[in-house]
């Protein structure tokens, strides 16, 4: 398989699991966006000036987004209250709705049900030094999700991964053209040092750290303060969008990692350095859905390892936690001999750099006994 397939594969997938997990992507990142839109329309909505917006901005792309927001939102409530003989949307019932979805990926609320990430957790119990309820019950979702599938939030919601599949792509252009880009490798450790870092300084200073540079939380705030500076920008009448507005230096780091992984070391973040990843990785352990390979269908053919993201070897069973159950693996491999399984106990190598068949070492052959002539040892004696 060639570099610009690989490449080409990471944003076209084929059918299956593929798809799916590429409609998990795409309503992961329009939720990032759809719940400060929500926030906004609800603050317009209690405050009685949402109709007053609207009116004002109907040729604006504001207007229009709320204006889209309230025919879904009322297409889909309770019956409309009637005044006068005119339909009116009921307040009170809109803001009960609105109420239960709030958040980012990083810690969400989605129809009453809150999913809080596992770092975000570990990071402020450690700095307050307590489990709070409302933290122990967001947690509940994702943990119990991660000891069934395992690392599956990093390939199948983080948006910090489907940003990264598109350097892929961008490195493989760069083969093509035959301006191969570097692939420096590092301890795969580093990650598990960087989260134990972060906790400990938890724990001493009652500073959360990891989560001013954890790409997750760092798309939730960056993506609430846009897009209230889109709706700010309209109350004060600038004209146009500003694309950059409300966005901070944590965008730039952002940027700056997709940089770093095009033309430098392929998946140096999820590999090597992101300690949310590093704990899904010790969670999910023991989860008992993995990808399990059919000896008997495989052909070394090594689709499977051109594929991976994270730098495994499927084709010879070495995943253990750092596998994400992306699928891409099974998707591309054409004997059908990868497959999801269920398995409560996998007694197989749980390290990426395990596992691998052992080449015998060449036999060192016995010195030969050299012999001495007879007249050189008459020359000694």
């Amino acid at each position: 398989m060639s570099a610009l397939r690989k490449a080409w594969t990471a944003l076209c997938p084929k059918p299956g699991w593929q798809w799916a997990r590429r409609g998990v992507q795409a309503a992961a990142i329009a939720l990032l966006f759809l719940l400060p839109v929500l926030a906004r329309y609800n603050n317009y909505l209690a405050s009685r000036e949402l109709d007053g917006v609207m009116e004002r901005w109907q040729d604006r792309s504001q207007g229009q987004i709320l204006a889209a927001t309230d025919q879904a939102l009322r297409a889909t409530g309770s019956e409309e209250q009637v005044f006068e003989g005119n339909p009116r949307r009921n307040r009170e019932e809109l803001q009960e709705r609105l109420a239960r979805y709030r958040g980012s990926v990083w810690s969400v609320e989605i129809a009453g049900v809150s999913m809080t990430d596992p770092l975000a957790v570990a990071e402020s119990a450690s700095a307050s030094k307590q489990l709070r309820w409302v933290l122990f019950v967001g947690l509940l979702l994702p943990l119990g999700i991660t000891l069934i599938l395992g690392r599956v939030f990093c390939s199948w919601v983080c948006p910090m991964n489907t940003l990264l599949e598109l350097t892929d792509k961008l490195r493989g252009v760069l083969k093509f053209l035959e301006l191969p880009p570097h692939n420096l490798r590092f301890w795969r450790g580093n990650k598990f040092l960087l989260l134990g870092m972060g906790i400990l300084a938890a724990l001493l200073f009652s500073v959360p750290l990891l989560g001013y540079f954890y790409p997750p939380a760092i798309f939730g705030r960056e993506i609430h303060n846009w897009v209230n500076v889109f709706f700010d920008r309209a109350e004060a009448g600038a004209p146009g969008i500003s694309w950059l507005g409300g966005l901070s230096i944590a965008s730039g780091f952002v940027l700056g990692v997709m940089v770093l992984e095009v033309f430098v070391s392929e998946r140096l973040w999820c590999r090597y350095l992101c300690p949310g990843g590093a704990l899904y990785c010790l969670l999910g352990k023991f989860r008992t859905v993995r990808v399990r390979r059919d000896v008997a269908k495989c052909t070394d053919c090594a689709d499977c390892i051109t594929v991976c993201g994270m730098g495994l070897n499927p084709m010879r069973d070495v995943t253990g936690i750092e596998c994400d159950n992306c699928a891409l693996c099974i998707t591309y491999c054409e004997p059908r001999a990868l497959s999801f399984r269920f398995d409560l106990f996998d007694p197989r190598p749980q390290g990426p750099g395990q596992g691998l068949p052992k080449v015998p070492a060449a036999p060192v052959p016995e010195p030969k006994a050299v012999e001495v002539p007879e007249r050189a040892k008459a020359v000694a004696s």
